[in-house]
């Protein structure tokens, strides 16, 4: 990037992250959104208000539909408890449709089984939201007619929030659906790392149907769920982003591939509880322990940590094919099985290969159950309460860096099939499929990363990364997180995920996929626009859509989140300041704020091309590419012919503090720096938009290639849920069995919007 460039930095007293990223609004609805077209010239140090823009149309060959998801962090008629993380909420779907000129956007919250025994069991409905704290009064409070039926039950039932968890002591863990999409051949599915993907009506937004039933997947602690037959809603990690190859199914069953894994546990010994619970000594005495209690043991069954690659083929109805679900299980070549250490947030696939990569989102039980054991300290307001609140955090919340490198593990996608059949953990027999990977170290940590589809030199793998530095992700402001001496910290925005401390770079590598050697690496470092490298976007390739035919990753969309001192509180700077991998010496680092980028970079060249830096006062998330319709100009490359669109969200105008004003905006894929930008809003008339932090997204050129009438989707759901849970409930209390034959199924079944929910669990005297 040109060091003269017209793109100013803001210095710290001016540039501020807007308060609008820790609220949201639950509204499930309908709008057509205004259209302002803003001239783009390359130097914006402040926003533009929206008065001072004229109305306009979309741009010629925008069209589909967006779909981006985000959590539901805290909205302004319920609590937000302690120990919140920003991306801890039931997903909210946005759906954009740009058609004739015109752009609308409808909502809709993710609404698994689990979403409907949340509020049943809460001490808290609607304005007079409490905290559903241990100890707390409970004073002001409507309770819900399930509750005052089932109090005690539900005082120990009620899910609360836990860094990125929301759990349940008896019914478990929820899954709320608010990661990120996978467009298959036929099906749109909806993601998260710890829960099971679920199918998406794009028509309705509906959930249909999850991938697997509960008896096909195995828990983060297996051995916990079926001896202690307490949790319900069981907790299945997966990787957010699952992979399919469209290219590839030449007729055959739609199918997806992803993870089910467990970490084990990650606490303090964690080397040798995990050792124990790996240990083939401690399988003969659960084995032992299971035939006392006229258990039937299942040889196959995991006990500590495991890692599985798992393909998912959908039922094909025409050919009255039933849904399948394999997995396989991974192992080194020395045959030591693979152990993640971290996530397995992202998987990438090629023509030959599935890439796992172990990367830096890293999630700690510290996090998850100090707030959610401690979290009463806070509702006492005195100096005392606060200094062991600020105590027990500093011990249990100490920052834990990421492994300051990435283990990446490469899958022959051919030793799948090649008499090498996937098994499921319903059956009872020893057979055990497992399969050998090569195993390979980048020398930095990732946040997300692609690969080109084909191997013009035989075997080799080409991977387009972002490497963070200094960063954590799943470390936000805390309630007793006190600033750097002398520097602008929030604690205002407690939740918030933290700054990164550190230069990033963006990443090419060449990999031999059968010796797992790196061939060639290249990376690009910009002291501008490559902080905190979070979010990419580039246009559909081969595998992703049966319309696209380019085998390569060309333009690919990065999005920097700058660097601010107002998300680095002083543990996270204590935590990083004498890092010996350090790119900017602390010393060093900016006074001014570095601002949030959206830029290309062209792979071929590895060359940062395009750029736009947003204004002061805004916070940017969910790049999209959308192809355009036109012809491609033959002076322009396919790979930049279109449009990104990105969430945008903003502080109210101060002559309405109350109106939330958030927005989409739209870019011109080929000319980041000049061309106009579209920016959609709300009109005053409707419902103002106060987006939740969105996170994936994903595009769809039609949301009617595959229509199931209400009544279907109702059949479907009913037959899932209850194949998912009657057996679970079977021998459970009473009001186990009445939460779910009364709340559950029918509302899950009939897909209940929030507003209506919410009424129907009012006390009916």
């Amino acid at each position: 990037m040109d060091k003269n460039s017209n793109h100013n930095s803001q210095p710290a007293n001016h540039y501020h992250i807007p308060t609008s990223v820790i609220k949201t609004r639950r509204y499930e609805g309908c709008w057509e959104l205004e259209i302002r077209q803003q001239e783009n010239q390359g130097k914006q140090d402040q926003l533009i208000p929206l008065g001072e823009l004229q109305l306009a149309d979309l741009p010629p060959g925008l069209h589909g539909y967006a779909f981006i998801v985000g959590a539901l962090f805290q909205s302004d008629n319920k609590p937000q408890e302690d120990g919140t993380q920003l991306y801890t909420g039931d997903g909210m779907v946005y759906r954009l449709g740009f058609a004739d000129g015109k752009a609308t956007l409808k909502t809709r919250i993710a609404k698994t089984p689990c979403y409907y025994a949340d509020p049943a069991t809460q001490f808290y409905l609607g304005d007079y939201a409490i905290e559903p704290i241990p100890f707390s009064p409970f004073k002001n409070k409507i309770l819900s007619y399930f509750v005052k039926k089932h109090k005690l039950f539900s005082y120990f039932s009620a899910f609360r929030n836990g860094g990125p968890s929301r759990y349940s002591i008896f019914l478990g863990s929820r899954n709320q659906l608010n990661t990120a999409f996978l467009n298959t051949r036929d099906h749109l599915l909806l993601t998260m790392d710890a829960g099971r993907a679920y199918q998406l009506d794009p028509d309705s937004m509906e959930l249909l149907e999850p991938v697997g039933s509960t008896q096909e997947w195995c828990s983060i602690f297996p051995i916990v769920s079926r001896l202690t037959s307490i949790n319900i809603f069981d907790t299945y990690i997966s990787s957010a982003h699952y992979v399919t190859d469209i290219s590839s199914l030449n007729g055959q069953q739609d199918e997806l591939f992803t993870t089910n894994y467990s970490t084990g546990y990650n606490g303090e010994f964690k080397e040798i509880v995990n050792g124990v619970l790996d240990s083939d000594c401690f399988r003969k005495v659960i084995q032992l322990f299971y035939n006392l209690l006229a258990i039937k043991f299942n040889p196959k069954q995991e006990l500590g940590r495991f890692t599985h690659l798992i393909r998912y083929r959908f039922a094909d109805e025409q050919k009255g094919l039933q849904p399948t679900m394999e997995r396989w299980r991974l192992v080194l070549p020395n045959n030591e099985p693979v152990l993640v250490n971290q996530s397995l947030h992202q998987l990438a696939i090629t023509e030959k290969y599935i890439i796992l990569a172990d990367i830096a989102f890293k999630m700690e039980f510290s996090q998850i159950f100090t707030p959610f054991l401690f979290g009463f300290l806070r509702l006492w307001k005195f100096n005392r309460t606060y200094s062991l609140g600020s105590f027990i955090y500093a011990i249990f919340l100490r920052a834990i860096k990421p492994l300051p490198f990435a283990n990446l593990y490469i899958v022959d996608r051919q030793d799948l099939d090649r008499g090498n059949i996937g098994y499921s953990i319903e059956d009872s027999s020893d057979q055990q499929t497992t399969i050998k990977v090569k195993q390979v170290r980048l020398p930095r940590e990732i946040s997300h990363f692609t690969a080109d589809y084909s191997h013009p030199e035989k075997n080799k793998i080409t991977l387009h990364v972002g490497h963070v530095n200094g960063w954590d992700v799943t470390e936000w402001i805390t309630h007793y997180d006190k600033s750097v001496p002398g520097k602008p910290f929030r604690q205002d925005l407690e939740g918030m995920m933290v700054s990164s401390t550190d230069l990033g770079s963006l990443g090419k590598y060449v990999i031999d996929g059968e010796t797992g050697k790196i061939e060639s690496s290249k990376t690009v470092q910009d002291i501008q626009s490559t902080w905190a490298l979070s979010l990419y976007t580039h246009r559909e390739i081969k595998r992703d859509s049966l319309t696209e035919t380019a085998q390569e990753v060309k333009n690919i969309y990065w999005l920097s989140l700058g660097f601010t001192w107002e998300l680095i509180p002083q543990r996270i700077y204590d935590a990083y300041k004498s890092d010996p991998r350090r790119v900017v010496p602390v010393e060093q680092l900016p006074d001014e704020n570095k601002p949030i980028t959206l830029l290309r970079l062209d792979t071929q060249q590895m060359k940062i091309e395009d750029y736009y830096q947003f204004p002061s006062g805004t916070y940017v998330s969910s790049t999209q590419f959308i192809p355009s319709s036109l012809p491609c100009p033959e002076n322009i490359d396919e790979s930049i012919h279109g449009f990104i669109i990105c969430a945008v969200m903003l502080d109210p105008d101060p002559s309405q503090p109350n109106r939330p004003t958030d927005e989409f905006w739209i870019f011109h894929a080929d000319d980041l720096n000049n061309k106009p930008i579209y920016r959609l809003s709300a009109s005053l008339k409707d419902e103002p938009l106060n987006l939740a932090m969105t996170i994936h997204s994903t595009w769809l050129p039609d949301i009617r290639q595959q229509q199931y009438s209400e009544n279907e989707r109702c059949q479907r759901r009913e037959k899932s849920v209850k194949e998912d849970y009657q057996h679970l409930i079977a021998n459970k209390c009473k009001a186990v069995q009445e939460l779910f034959d009364d709340i559950v199924f029918p509302h899950f079944t009939k897909q209940t919007l929030e507003k209506d929910f919410e009424e129907f669990l009012l006390p009916k005297d």
